[in-house]
């Protein structure tokens, strides 16, 4: 059921839903970096200033909530009696904000519903389970995934859950199809494993094929490759996986050099005779994208074989609209190049370039078509094109390196990458906006790359979201103040320690921009005065304060059941939380630049052998030549016309002493020439 229907009742904010925002931000902020702390990662090392001996994520995120909601009820500003209308409004409200992009508020209306304490009367009911599943979906799609893990799993262990298929069987399904993404996303394969033990055998045949599908990678990822095989192979059609299984199930027989497994596997997506019956209806929009990389591994494997022509039928199959079509065509004029089928290669080269646009083998693909020239003796088009393939890519080559040696642009360029945009933005020290489009085109960015970026995303959001919070809180703490009561002087001392560190960081963005600007080419003598300016700000901020803020005393532990000890606790909080905020974005951000800087190089790299290869092209050219011509004069030793001098009015110069040549006069008679005999 959605319950984003107009019907659906409204309330208005309460006073104690507005309470709620800001303690919810801090919970949000303590859970992602408990989770953070307790995660053992894979690929990236663990920055400095994590979480060290705290309680997961999800108890902290809970226990957080639920001793707010006990202190506004002792002051008559909670939600009093929970209503199951109440559920299903705030549930309706939550979507509509999760819509327009505004997950926070939405996590927090949830949380407030949630947590309530006669929740536990309405979790069973269709807006109990949609009010679980809402919350989960949302802590997750805002990167928190320890309480979503534990909000979703609630719906997993439920009473009645797996009983029937009627509407509440529905959110669990979700449940599980939202876990298997989050570990598919984190990786976190071994934890979200354990959240889904309690899914019976008897759960539905997709719901059974996600959680397989899961088992598969997470084997695969542990080297466990017979596990992973035997796991991909109980995914059925009826699971939006089918496509994905069958594919990576092709991989592992490829590697393992069973190439007749592994196309059999790869038809099963690819065939167009066979994609009618075989073809899943519950597939998902990936599919087309992993049919074509299915028809490109065919490709593969038949060139691999020496079996060019199946490989151009294969790559044949890619549509003209797939972003695979460029990769096709390439490998296929590659083929057929192999197979000394010029014509074909130089007809597959020339549908490449009609395509008009940048992609990641354009490079490679001048370079052979000029091999292909090179091969059919037109040793001047080759000369021309690897002259053309000289001038064009060094100032690219040379492009990157400078991109490379500005963290900015390097970050502008491999963000336009990552959205499929206009990278021209990402210019720097003079390149060109179109050397960068090259230049954007033809990187190839590691996959952990994204999964840092993603990661240090959600911290620059949960930071930002921290600085409002740490508003609302003093706000708040105003607020509650009694009537002729003097304020403790405590109450703001965690905001006004935590100046100094946001003044540092402003003097540190500034010389950021300073460096910019001498590499966009500023001179030294105007950026001198800025330098000296910000080297005063520098000094005075480091007298303002300590470089680290660790708050001390009761009040930055205290969790007592007063709303004000709440609050003043949570400020507090929000000082320690910057502090390890910004020491995981260093690491994050230094781990960032250096996967984005080993793009670049591994892209000069790539250029720069292609363009040594081009220089040897053109010595190819030239030798070419040179035979060409010790051919021809041999001809004309022996008597043999060169191919361009027969039928020539230059004809004579070819003639020896002994030899005559009567030019053309003009006329022509029927009976000079075989045919034309007059019957």
């Amino acid at each position: 059921m959605n319950f984003s229907s107009p019907r659906a009742p409204r309330r208005s904010q309460s006073p104690g839903e507005s309470v709620m925002r800001a303690p919810v931000a801090v919970a949000v902020a303590v859970s992602l970096l408990t989770a953070r702390a307790n995660a053992q990662p894979v690929k990236t090392p663990s920055p400095q200033g994590a979480i060290q001996n705290v309680p997961g994520g999800d108890a902290v995120f809970a226990g957080a909530l639920k001793a707010y909601e006990r202190a506004l009820a002792e002051r008559h500003l909670g939600l009093g009696e929970l209503r199951r209308e109440q559920v299903g409004a705030r549930v309706a409200e939550a979507e509509e904000l999760v819509a327009s992009g505004r997950i926070d508020e939405a996590i927090a209306r949830l949380a407030q519903i949630v947590e309530h304490e006669q929740f536990t009367l309405f979790a069973d009911t269709e807006e109990g389970r949609a009010a679980l599943f809402r919350l989960g979906d949302a802590l997750a799609t805002a990167g928190v995934f320890e309480p979503a893990r534990a909000y979703l799993r609630r719906l997993l262990e439920s009473r009645g859950a797996w009983d029937d298929v009627g509407p509440a069987h529905a959110w669990p399904r979700r449940a599980v199809r939202r876990l298997v993404d989050a570990a598919l996303e984190t990786e976190e394969f071994a934890a979200i494993a354990g959240d889904l033990q309690g899914v019976p055998t008897n759960a539905p045949e997709e719901v059974r094929g996600e959680i397989a599908y899961m088992n598969g990678r997470w084997r695969e990822a542990t080297g466990d490759l017979d596990a992973a095989l035997a796991a991909y192979g109980t995914v059925s059609q009826r699971c939006r996986f089918w496509a994905h299984s069958t594919y990576l199930s092709a991989l592992i027989r490829v590697e393992r050099g069973q190439y007749k497994d592994g196309e059999q596997l790869l038809c099963k997506i690819a065939d167009p005779q066979r994609s009618a019956s075989t073809t899943p209806v519950f597939a998902d929009e990936k599919f087309f994208a992993v049919r074509d990389l299915a028809r490109l591994g065919l490709g593969r494997i038949a060139h691999e074989q020496g079996r060019n022509d199946d490989a151009r039928y294969y790559y044949y199959l890619v549509p003209q609209d797939s972003d695979r079509l460029a990769e096709a065509l390439y490998e296929a004029a590659t083929a057929r190049y192999e197979k000394k089928d010029y014509d074909g290669a130089r007809e597959l080269l020339s549908e490449l370039a009609a395509v008009g646009i940048h992609h990641r083998y354009e490079d490679e693909a001048w370079v052979l078509d000029a091999w292909v020239d090179l091969a059919r003796c037109r040793f001047a088009d080759a000369d021309r094109k690897l002259v053309e393939f000289l001038a064009r890519y060094e100032p690219i080559r040379d492009g990157a390196r400078r991109i490379g040696e500005n963290d900015v642009a390097t970050a502008r360029l491999l963000a336009a990458v990552r959205s499929e945009t206009d990278a021209a933005g990402a210019q720097v020290n003079g390149v060109e906006p179109e050397i960068v489009r090259t230049i954007s085109a033809l990187i190839r960015v590691d996959p952990s790359y994204r999964r840092v970026l993603r990661r240090r995303l959600v911290l620059e959001r949960e930071a930002s979201a921290l600085t409002g919070a740490m508003g609302t809180l003093v706000d708040m703490q105003r607020a509650l103040g009694k009537s002729g009561e003097l304020r403790s002087a405590t109450d703001l001392d965690a905001d006004l320690a935590g100046k100094p560190r946001e003044a540092r960081d402003a003097v540190e963005g500034v010389e950021r921009q300073i460096r910019d600007l001498e590499a966009a080419g500023l001179s030294a003598a105007r950026t001198a005065p800025l330098r000296e300016r910000v080297s005063s700000l520098r000094a005075r901020a480091a007298q303002s304060g300590p470089a680290t803020e660790s708050p001390s005393g009761p009040s930055a532990t205290a969790s007592g059941p007063d709303l004000a000890d709440l609050l003043r606790a949570d400020a507090a909080r929000v000082v320690e939380l910057r502090g390890r905020i910004a020491a995981i974005r260093k690491g994050l951000g230094e781990l960032e630049s250096a996967l984005a800087k080993d793009a670049l190089h591994r892209l000069d790299l790539r250029l720069s052998r292609l363009l040594r290869r081009a220089r040897l092209g053109r010595i190819e050219t030239v030798l070419g030549r040179k035979r060409a011509l010790e051919v021809e004069v041999e001809a004309i030793r022996l008597g043999y016309l060169p191919q361009d001098a027969v039928d020539s009015l230059d004809a004579a110069r070819y003639l020896e002493d002994n030899e005559e040549y009567w030019p053309f006069e003009g006329d022509d008679w029927a009976d000079e020439f075989v045919g034309g005999e007059v019957k």
